[in-house]
């Protein structure tokens, strides 16, 4: 899910509308491995469908109420016009062309079949009037004066105008959201997740949430490397004007899905909050910073649990090989299918599945992820040494680095090459889902809102320092808790009340935030 608050730029004006109309005879070169297994020819933008609401006669958008008491859209075909013609155009170049082929493998894999014999096959877009842009499912269709009909398929809500085509906006939310259609018809439907933390590429929340946004994420920065838009590639290019809008978090945010996800920059743990500080506070601020502690990697559970670093994996798993993104893309599809599901660990089934999908691969894919996240998930000594080393780098100790560099990168080839051959798990510094839970602090479903509706939910094994502050009153606790989870993961509550030395009082403490936590609803995010 993306939401483009303060994005959409200027309403539509006759300008705009000739940049994008300008783009049409535009196309992006065509891959010269035709003969590849999984390689598709570029798709012309009718696999495209354009469907807008239905509205009553106040102009609102009308709803229905499916038979298992659901509302969703009622929607209708779009028919010609301006707007139309513009997002039609731009679905022509770029990234457009690649994603009806990738979703028509993907349908032909899929084991979850979809039904909506009024639409047919293909990509849908619902031009919705909430801001931004989600992945969703189902809706009903109005054709002419029949009576409406249930299509049981995914399709991507958007908002459109002229602004947001003619700045690349639009392409950019377009394929990150199909990232998620992507997901849903290879592995079905998300499932409930623990993390009630806003998502964000800057947030850690919990493995599957992290797998999911991140792979979404991951479409942006391929949308930026392949985009024809003129007005995408200034934007990326730093070259359109200076605006007072590119203050607003999700703005700045954006920028950082297109720039420092390839950069690898979300390994790096965040500054810690300062002693004494108001713990509300400093979460907040923990939770929107950019900034990063090049002397401190994130642990192997907070890799897993990080859309930025999904993110970056996926995005260069697909821009790395000897292939053109389109084949790797078409290979993702092929690994996910073989998965089939939702695992609690998804990115450490994937990067199994992709070996098993594509044996040549295995080695590879492993040195990638290892690279990625330095080891992290297989080994807190690789991952320590890196941030070691990261640190000498940071602070311009050229002697003390070029040393360990060698060292570094040594033992990066050692790990895979104990992953590859099966005497090590590539996990096996993952820790388990120690999962708490306080209903009485409660946090927002978004960055922005001002109405804390959620409890805050955190696992022991990934909540940062000011996570726990704020759901343990700032005291030692949780200090000492992040202190021992640094010597290596927590097998267990009763491993962390040893190591932390929680007392009597602490540990009933825990044990009350865990049974609060199973006592929870389940949690499914849109």
């Amino acid at each position: 899910m993306i939401r483009w608050s303060f994005g959409k730029g200027a309403a539509a004006d006759m300008i705009a509308f000739r940049i994008v109309i300008g783009m049409i005879g535009l196309v992006l070169a065509p891959s010269a491995l035709e003969a590849a297994r999984h390689a598709r020819p570029p798709v012309a933008s009718e696999t495209y469908i354009l469907i807008e609401p239905v509205r009553d006669g106040g102009g609102h958008a009308r709803t229905m109420q499916t038979p298992d008491g659901r509302v969703v859209p009622l929607a209708r075909r779009i028919v010609g016009g301006s707007l139309s013609e513009a997002i039609h155009a731009a679905l022509r170049i770029a990234i457009g062309p690649l994603l009806p082929a990738l979703d028509a493998d993907a349908r032909a894999r899929s084991r979850y079949p979809n039904h909506c014999p009024d639409l047919g096959a293909g990509i849908f877009i619902y031009l919705s009037d909430e801001d931004g842009g989600f992945a969703r499912k189902d809706l009903y269709l109005q054709e002419g004066a029949s009576a409406p009909r249930l299509c049981e398929d995914h399709y991507i809500d958007i908002t459109a105008d002229a602004g947001s085509i003619a700045s690349g906006e639009f392409e950019e939310v377009l394929a990150h959201e199909y990232g998620h259609v992507l997901l849903r018809r290879l592995l079905g439907p998300i499932p409930a997740t623990p993390s009630r933390t806003p998502h964000s590429v800057l947030a850690v929340t919990d493995p599957v949430t992290a797998f999911d946004e991140g792979f979404g994420i991951s479409m942006q920065p391929l949308a930026a490397r392949l985009t024809a838009t003129p007005g995408f590639r200034a934007r990326i290019e730093r070259r359109d004007p200076p605006s007072p809008r590119d203050f607003w978090f999700s703005r700045h945010e954006t920028w950082l899905r297109e720039t420092a996800v390839p950069n690898d920059d979300f390994v790096f743990e965040k500054p810690e909050p300062a002693a004494g500080a108001d713990p509300r506070e400093a979460w907040t601020a923990s939770l929107v910073s950019a900034q990063i502690d090049p002397c401190r990697l994130k642990n192997g559970n907070r890799m897993l649990a990080s859309e930025g670093v999904a993110a970056t994996f996926f995005y260069r798993l697909v821009n790395d090989g000897p292939e053109p993104p389109t084949e790797r893309l078409h290979k993702l599809a092929a690994a996910l299918a073989h998965i089939g599901r939702w695992t609690d660990a998804p990115m450490i089934a994937f990067i199994r599945g992709w070996g098993e999908a594509f044996p040549p691969e295995r080695m590879p894919a492993t040195r990638l992820f290892v690279q990625t996240t330095y080891g992290a998930t297989a080994s807190d000594a690789a991952m320590q040494a890196a941030a070691t080393l990261s640190c000498k780098g940071a602070g311009a100790a050229l002697d003390d680095f070029v040393d360990g560099l060698k060292s570094v990168r040594a033992g990066q080839e050692r790990l895979v090459g104990d992953i590859v051959g099966g005497r090590l798990a590539i996990d096996a510094a993952i820790g388990p889902g120690l999962w708490i839970a306080d209903r009485a602090v409660r946090i927002p479903a978004q960055f922005w809102s001002t109405t804390p509706g959620l409890p805050l939910v955190l696992d022991l094994n990934s909540a940062s320092a000011a996570d726990l502050r704020l759901m343990l009153d700032a005291g030692p606790l949780a200090d000492r808790i992040v202190s021992a989870r640094a010597e290596g993961r927590f097998r267990s509550f009763d491993d962390l009340f040893d190591r932390a030395r929680l007392l009597s009082m602490e540990r009933r403490r825990i044990e009350g935030l865990a049974a609060a936590y199973q006592a929870l609803p389940r949690f499914v995010r849109e």
